[in-house]
């Protein structure tokens, strides 16, 4: 009876280390963009409002209404001021084209150009358009930290085209438990801090974590932009017309 028991209890033990050894066992890369991708809707339309605060003190207000669809189709049109209202940028597959309604033209963005200021603000026309962190980059686990009591990957990434792309590499902090990006930092092609992106203010809707704000700071210009979302409809149905160039002239 004794050498049975003892069996049984060494059965338990092993089956506790393998457990154990299970939970412990961290995602890969490729799980953890998965998971995150997982997090994002299909299609999402935005009401935000971007607030520009330059170094001297001074700052801007713009109101911007943003079409997204898939990971490769963006329309931005500016609703207010008045100065601006009408001006429209696009991005679809990696082609950018802005339309300024004072210039009654428009121009496509070259791919040198896209890491420029867009509109005056802290992101460029590519952080705008966004990216395809599975097509345009080598991605690798770095480790993990706590950042703002939240459990975090950390990822490193470098641009797989470095001639497409403004930055020489890219640092991110995502949330261990709903896999969203809480931090991101981005280094200029010499290899310096830039500008680091701070999402906050997440809300859970229709199943999804959407951040409400988002923060970027330029940390060789001393000046930051800031995107908070005012309105928010997930998954609609918006049709391919939306993102073509004559879009970018209508009112």
């Amino acid at each position: 009876m004794k050498t049975r028991i003892n069996g049984m209890i060494v059965i338990f033990v092993m089956l506790l280390l393998f457990i154990g050894s299970v939970e412990a066992q961290e995602l890969t890369i490729n799980e953890i963009l998965k998971l995150e991708d997982e997090n994002s809707p299909n299609s999402e339309i935005t009401i935000s409002e971007m607030t520009i605060f330059h170094k001297s003190g001074s700052k801007r207000v713009r109101t911007i209404k943003v079409w997204m669809k898939g990971e490769d189709s963006t329309f931005v049109r500016f609703i207010s001021p008045a100065n601006i209202k009408g001006a429209s940028f696009l991005s679809v597959n990696d082609n950018d084209w802005l339309y300024l309604p004072a210039l009654k033209k428009v121009r496509r963005i070259a791919t040198k150009d896209k890491g420029g200021s867009f509109m005056g603000s802290d992101f460029s026309y590519d952080d705008i358009g966004g990216y395809s962190w599975e097509e345009d980059f080598n991605s690798e686990l770095s480790g993990s930290e706590k950042y703002n009591e939240h459990d975090c990957y950390i990822l490193e990434l470098t641009p797989k085209n470095p001639k497409d792309i403004s930055y020489s590499r890219i640092k991110r902090w995502i949330d261990k438990e709903h896999f969203y990006s809480l931090k991101t930092e981005y280094y200029d092609i010499h290899g310096d801090l830039l500008k680091v992106l701070y999402s906050s203010e997440f809300e859970k809707i229709e199943g999804f974590w959407i951040s409400r704000k988002m923060e970027m700071q330029n940390v060789q210009k001393g000046s930051k932009t800031v995107i908070e979302i005012k309105e928010t409809e997930l998954n609609p149905d918006i049709p391919d017309k939306m993102f073509t160039t004559r879009q970018l002239e209508k009112k």
